[in-house]
């Protein structure tokens, strides 16, 4: 069979699709990419797959764009004449469907990683925009066979909203981990914590910076590292944590897993509208306790009390607070380890979500 993906970024496609594309292909079925860029171009036609780009930012809610979106995608398709169409995030599961459905595709099928910002604000302009958007998925899934959603929120979302129907939707527990890469490591550190996100004020970044602060004032000996490349907020925006000690700002890197070995906890303080966090799925591979916040798609991932600690978004106090648990009591960080271990091994093996995509589609 002859499988197009229609994705956003060529980082996405090599980062989160690397998984289900060896999957579908092991199964004899040949895969076709397009994406916004091509930054990862030689390493995902090195995958054996055929790379289109349609140069475009994913951000952009410009309309016109849109409308030359489908044109360029309803191109693409004829040329390819897939057998199936599988699309993932906004544009390509509006538009990207739409397309598919012009041309005469039969069978279409659909992921929804998180609402993203359309879902979040609250402002005039993006309520008008939320309201276009609805609209727009109601009509562009109506041709969809299955969407496949990372956590329940969101399914029960498009549900209340009359975009799917209850037949449509499936949850699946992430896009998953590969637990032979991101295998369990014993501790080496009981005082270092980490995050990685990129620098976006949504992603609570700002926050962990504070918190690190108060945390050090009492227990000087805490290290708070950081991983992320620049978003909203840039360096200069951290840079007083930086400059105090309070945080260790690392950069950026192609590799997470040395950092992951590195540390006793992994937080995330996000309070966007995640899909299922990769990182800390990944860290729960590794076996590290985790604070994240009760907030969609985090609170998926984690057991309160068994593998970690939720923490209300935005709540600099109460992440202080979980931060200092793990100080007091290292016991935590081995049992909540361990248990994050079993948890991922159980519910987001990435093997075993890809077989279940790929035996629905």
């Amino acid at each position: 069979m002859k499988i197009l993906m229609i994705c956003t970024t060529s980082a996405s496609v090599k980062g989160f699709r690397y998984g289900l594309i060896k999957k579908m292909q092991s199964l004899g079925h040949t895969i076709q990419v397009i994406a916004f860029d091509q930054i990862y171009k030689d390493d995902i036609e090195r995958m054996g797959v055929e790379f289109y780009c349609i140069p475009q930012s994913n951000r952009s809610i410009n309309p016109f764009k849109f409308f030359a979106l489908k044109h360029y995608y309803i191109k693409i398709i004829n040329k390819i004449k897939p057998d199936l169409v599988f699309t993932f995030m906004l544009k390509p599961n509006i538009i990207g469907t739409l397309s598919a459905k012009k041309v005469g595709v039969n069978r279409i099928f659909a992921m929804v990683e998180g609402l993203g910002d359309v879902f979040i604000y609250n402002s005039i302009k993006w309520r008008f925009i939320r309201w276009v958007v609805c609209r727009m998925y109601k009509k562009s899934m109506r041709s969809v066979d299955k969407i496949f959603f990372l956590n329940n929120d969101d399914k029960t979302e498009f549900i209340n909203k009359c975009i799917a129907t209850h037949s449509q939707c499936v949850h699946i527990n992430g896009i998953g981990v590969d637990l032979e890469r991101f295998a369990y490591r014993t501790l080496r550190k009981y005082n270092t914590f980490l995050m990685v996100a990129r620098m976006l004020r949504t992603k609570g970044v700002i926050e962990y910076c504070k918190a690190a602060r108060i945390v050090k004032q009492k227990y000087p000996e805490a290290v708070f590292n950081y991983l992320g490349a620049e978003g909203d907020l840039k360096i200069a925006d951290i840079q007083e944590f930086i400059s105090d000690g309070s945080i260790n700002y690392l950069g950026t890197t192609d590799d997470v897993r040395p950092f992951l070995e590195d540390c006793s906890v992994f937080i995330l303080p996000s309070y966007y509208g995640e899909g299922l966090p990769m990182s800390i799925m990944e860290a729960e591979a590794v076996g590290r306790a985790i604070i994240t916040t009760n907030n969609v798609g985090c609170r998926d991932t984690v057991i309160d009390g068994y593998n970690g600690f939720l923490v209300e978004k935005q709540n600099v106090e109460d992440l202080v607070n979980k931060i200092e648990a793990f100080l007091i009591d290292h016991n935590l960080l081995h049992q909540f380890g361990n248990n994050s271990h079993l948890l991922a091994a159980r519910r987001f093996d990435q093997s075993i979500i890809n077989e279940k995509i790929c035996s629905l589609i």
